[in-house]
């Protein structure tokens, strides 16, 4: 048969086919695709949810009726998120099939806010942020029991790392000597790493802005509810205030959790995990900075134990099976 026959195959010449073969195995394999978008807005909402602690120091109510006011007044500004954002789409997101998953979201959300505010009158802001390093673990091993993300090895190690590195920062202390602010800043992050689970499984159903915005309203009801209950002060006295529960509410929680909701549906719970652990670093920074909060030596070295962990995962890559979009829904 002549050298440039077609294959029975593909109707090429056979010679052109192998040479192209002999090209193609000498050039570098594509890494798996980076979704930039979705690593972008996790970063940002890091960034900004960073400052939470800090924000949350200065609350003149209840720490659950301060929870209560992120959540009621960041509802609207999602509420106009949402609209702006599904111009063009043609019709609202259903939400009566997810409803269940939406009251879910907002009952943990709910008590992460609540068990966060509550852990700042019994602990600094350094040790709430860093002990909330045990979330994304819980974020990992329920991406990996419920969605078959399978992390690498190295993640799994660099979460180990996270986590010892959260156990120093916290005084190295046994479990019966924990305190009270320590114990509800860990239930604010079993809490929040259940929240960004009911997250992922919202986003198959509704973009990111919307679960944001519904888990918020239910929220916003538990948190009012529960402040009241407990005869908490429920109006700020003062301008100053009012400032706070409003950059609470516009700045962390609508801008910060609403990108993080959104980069829940774009990127691999793994490395959403990684990137949240860089917060309580951060959270400490802005603590000094702004409260006068002085790191100790084990507090220092928690967080370069933290950091050297982000950097042990090494670069994101993203999983085809899990971000590319739902089927009929589009990534956003």
């Amino acid at each position: 048969m002549s050298r440039w026959a077609s294959s029975p195959l593909t109707g090429y010449p056979s010679g052109d086919m192998s040479v192209s073969l002999r090209i193609e195995d000498t050039l570098p394999q594509p890494r798996s695709n980076i979704d930039r978008p979705g690593v972008a807005a996790l970063v940002v909402g890091t960034a900004i949810t960073a400052w939470s602690g800090v924000l949350a120091h200065f609350l003149d109510v209840g720490p659950l009726a301060g929870g209560a006011w992120r959540m009621a007044l960041a509802v609207p500004a999602l509420a106009a998120w949402a609209k702006l954002a599904q111009r063009g789409r043609g019709g609202g997101a259903k939400l009566r099939p997810s409803a269940g998953l939406l009251i879910l979201a907002g009952l943990a959300f709910a008590v992460n806010i609540g068990s966060f505010h509550i852990s700042l009158t019994g602990t600094t802001v350094a040790n709430a942020g860093f002990i909330g390093a045990v979330g994304p673990i819980i974020t990992v091993v329920g991406g990996a029991l419920f969605f078959r993300e399978r992390a690498r090895s190295r993640v799994w190690l660099a979460l180990g790392l996270a986590l010892c590195g959260a156990w120093v920062m916290a005084g190295m202390l046994a479990p019966s000597h924990v305190g009270f602010g320590d114990a509800f800043a860990l239930s604010a992050s079993i809490a929040y790493g259940s929240y960004l689970l009911v997250i992922k499984r919202l986003r198959d159903r509704l973009d990111g802005v919307t679960a944001t915005l519904q888990s918020a309203a239910v929220s916003a009801i538990v948190l009012a509810a529960a402040a009241w209950l407990h005869g908490e002060k429920m109006i700020p006295t003062s301008a100053f205030g009012w400032m706070i529960v409003v950059l609470l509410a516009l700045v962390v929680h609508a801008m910060g959790q609403g990108l993080t909701s959104v980069a829940m549906g774009r990127a691999p719970v793994g490395l959403v995990a990684l990137v949240i652990l860089a917060q309580p670093p951060f959270s400490a920074l802005f603590a000094w900075l702004v409260l006068g909060e002085v790191m100790t030596p084990l507090q220092i070295a928690g967080g370069a134990i933290i950091l050297a962990a982000v950097l042990l995962s090494g670069p994101p890559t993203a999983s085809p099976s899990r971000c590319s979009s739902p089927s009929g829904t589009p990534r956003r």
